[in-house]
Order: structure tokens, then C-alpha cells, then sequence
């Protein structure tokens, strides 16, 4: 009978494990190097598409895990802590704006739209982060 509970308790130990080695691990470290890749590819000349695939690939493998990190999440990490950390990613402010796209001319209040020919000629993106 004792040798049964011991055996119940060994899968359930295992589990509890793995659930809180996914979970609590990831998000501590989750985006440092992401960061440093997009901020210095980005401050290299690279264009946002190479630097964010560069940054995204690079936060998928620090993540691990059972669960895919989505596109927006990546973005949302990048800002948080490009943010957070002001003095070591002075530089990189600049461009977390192009992390998220620009709306849709219909989502647009009528006070943000000029009549510049450089706006009417801008192409819109619907979801720059769908997989």
C-alpha cells in the first residue's frame, strides 16, 4: 500500500516540476538578449524586418517551453524592457515605435488625416504579426 501512494506521488512531483520550471524560469531573463540583437541591428543600419526577425527567433529559443511566444508578445517584451532600462538602451528608443504597425486608414480619427501626398501614398499594414 505504501509503495502505491510513493508511486502516485512521483508523477504528480514531475509535474509540478515541469509546469513551474516553464513558467517561473522564462519570464525572470525573457527578452535580455532579444533586446540587445534588435537594438544593435537596428543602430547597425539594418531595417526593422532583419533586426525583429533576428530579435524574435532569438526570444522564441530564450522562452523554451510548451507555448510558442506570439509576435505581439515578443513586441510588447522588446518595449518593456527597452523601457525599463532607459540608460543602457538610450539609443534604441527611436525605433520601438516601427515594432507595431500603422492603423488603417478607416481606424484613423479625422484629425490625424492630412492630405500630404506622402500619407496617401504610405501602404498600410493589417497585422504585421500574424503567424
Amino acid at each position: 500500500m505504501l509503495r502505491q501512494k510513493n508511486l502516485l506521488v512521483l508523477p504528480i512531483s514531475i509535474a509540478v516540476l515541469t509546469i513551474s520550471s516553464i513558467f517561473g524560469s522564462t519570464t525572470a531573463k525573457a527578452g535580455s538578449q532579444a533586446v540587445d540583437i534588435y537594438c544593435v541591428m537596428r543602430n547597425g543600419g539594418n531595417t526593422h524586418e532583419s533586426s525583429w526577425q533576428a530579435a524574435y527567433t532569438s526570444l522564441k529559443n530564450e522562452r523554451g517551453g510548451l507555448f510558442k511566444i506570439s509576435p505581439r508578445q515578443a513586441a510588447t517584451i522588446i518595449v518593456q524592457q527597452v523601457v525599463g532600462n532607459t540608460e543602457k538602451y538610450d539609443d534604441c528608443i527611436q525605433f520601438l515605435g516601427e515594432l507595431y504597425p500603422k492603423p488603417k486608414p478607416e481606424e484613423m480619427i479625422p484629425s490625424d488625416i492630412t492630405s500630404d501626398s506622402d500619407q496617401e501614398n504610405e501602404e498600410y499594414i493589417d497585422d504585421r504579426y500574424n503567424y
